[in-house]
């Protein structure tokens, strides 16, 4: 969608979830780095949401909610993500809306040029965590 619309319109930016569980999947990731390749030659800036998603809320989560999906808790994980991202040079980061996040995010993110995160950590990170992708091919494929 995102590059049927730059052929239309001169956006200055765009706005999508990027994250490592959604660039397992490889339809995605191809359709991504032609989104961020088109970006990069127009000058478009690219506003990466979603880095922080652990995966949907689950039925038997009780509790406050602070977005519409679960996010990474605090600590090395959450850390290990805002790195991914920022490691990105032609990404920038937007927030959870989860507020409770906000300090840990910029806290991540000032030591974000530190070290970035291994494939193998954000692998392990997804699968203890349980990290799953908040769209799937199906989803996606209906917007």
């Amino acid at each position: 969608m995102h590059l049927r619309s730059l052929e239309r319109f001169d956006f200055d930016s765009v706005l999508l979830p990027y994250n490592f569980a959604l660039l397992a999947d490889h339809t995605y990731r191809e359709d991504v780095e032609a989104l961020l390749e088109l970006c990069e030659e127009r000058r478009v800036a690219v506003q990466a949401i979603k880095a922080v998603a652990r995966r949907r809320w689950r039925p038997e989560e009780t509790g406050p909610k602070f977005s519409w999906y679960e996010p990474l808790p605090p600590g090395t994980e959450l850390e290990r993500a805002i790195r991914y991202i920022l490691g990105q040079p032609s990404l920038f980061l937007n927030s959870s809306s989860d507020l409770r996040l906000l300090r840990p995010t910029l806290e991540a993110a000032a030591g974000a040029r530190r070290d970035e995160p291994t494939m193998v950590d954000l692998h392990t990170d997804a699968v203890r965590l349980g990290i799953e992708p908040l769209f799937d091919g199906d989803v996606l494929d209906r917007i």
